[in-house]
């Protein structure tokens, strides 16, 4: 009995077996963590040259609506054939305005109250964007969001839940002064306290 105790035969398997579980999850979580950040800096720098491509407003390389400069990001961002690539395209008027809610003239919460319309849909907005690439002088705001299978899913799920990862960029800028600028009235409108909430606007 005293020799089988004193026979330490096998003890590195069993260390190495106990250590090697989370050393794996070690290396897998900073490849994953790795292949995010080479993920989410190459969704910025495409982003930064789909923002060039738009503020020349020449339709040959931007798409009536933009859809050419969606087509480019798509492609390039693709890393894998279960990518999915989300692009957001708003504008605004001036830079002031960007994720910025629209002025209410009081400090009431529920009707009745006055806001100052911004984007002209009569409706107090968090956000008065526009959805589309704008025109000359405008301030443009893209978003993308690219999803992917991770490279070890089971690690991915027990850490974050989720089998999969994603990464976002998002960038401003201004519109060259082209032609076609045209920007929205604002106008003072109103919310009843009637039924329905009816709205007037003015201005």
């Amino acid at each position: 009995m005293k020799e089988l105790i004193r026979d330490n035969r096998g003890i590195a398997a069993v260390e190495f077996a106990l250590l090697s579980i989370p050393l794996f999850v070690l290396i897998m979580g900073s490849l994953e963590i790795g292949l995010q950040v080479y993920f989410k800096a190459s969704a910025e720098s495409v982003l930064r040259d789909a923002a060039r491509m738009a503020v020349t407003g020449d339709k040959t390389r931007t798409g009536e609506k933009g859809e050419l400069i969606d087509a480019f990001v798509t492609e390039r961002l693709s890393f894998t054939k279960s990518t999915d690539v989300d692009i957001t395209k708003v504008y605004y008027d001036q830079f002031s305005q960007v994720r910025q809610p629209e002025k209410r003239l009081s400090n009431a919460t529920e009707a009745p109250y006055c806001f100052v319309d911004i984007n002209g849909n009569q409706r107090w907005d968090k956000d008065p964007s526009r959805i589309g690439i704008g025109s000359g002088d405008d301030i443009i705001d893209y978003k993308v969001e690219v999803t992917y299978n991770s490279l070890f899913p089971l690690v991915t799920n027990v850490i974050t839940g989720k089998k999969s990862m994603s990464v976002t960029a998002q960038t401003t800028l201004r519109n060259e002064p082209f032609t076609g600028n045209n920007d929205q009235q604002q106008q003072t409108c109103c919310v009843s306290a009637a039924p329905g909430n009816p709205v007037t606007c003015e201005g």
